[in-house]
């Protein structure tokens, strides 16, 4: 019977990793499709160095007790079991997207200065904004997945 609070963890980490998405979503992506160049380089910079400073924690908490959560739910024979599938393949539907995608573009980015840019800036923020777009799906979908778990059990 670890189901119920591994579920409860998981939903904890998994809901702290889908609200950056939820919030670009919501405001920050047409904000930043608005800004200036030297303000979005500006924002992109200190989102990304706070995310790895800070978002590694979460997603391995996210990966480790959504993991943990589908073998318990396995070994228990428990009805969240596809639930908590469908929840860990978004997870790693987003690190793929993100590894393939924001992440080579955060470093393109991150070598950018507010002074000193290219000139077709706005196709790098479009196509990172495009590849989190993906992980948004992939987030939501996950996510989405536990909380049917929870209310629609099998």
């Amino acid at each position: 019977m670890l189901t119920g609070p591994i579920l409860f963890i998981s939903l904890i980490f998994y809901t702290a990793t889908v609200s950056q998405p939820l919030f670009y979503l919501i405001a920050l992506g047409n904000a930043s499709r608005n800004m200036h160049a030297p303000a979005y380089i500006e924002m992109r910079h200190r989102i990304d160095e706070q995310m790895r400073r800070n978002g590694a924690v979460v997603y391995y908490g996210t990966l480790f007790s959504t993991l943990l959560l589908v073998a318990v739910a396995f070994f228990e024979k428990n009805s969240m079991l596809p639930f908590a599938i469908l929840a860990f393949a978004g997870l790693i539907a987003d690190i793929s997207f993100m590894k393939r995608g924001n992440i080579p573009i955060n470093a393109i980015i991150n070598t950018w200065t507010p002074e000193q840019y290219p000139v077709d800036w706005e196709r790098q923020r479009d196509q990172w904004l495009k590849y989190f777009s993906y992980r948004q799906i992939a987030l939501f979908t996950g996510f989405l997945s536990l909380l049917a778990g929870v209310v629609f059990p099998l």
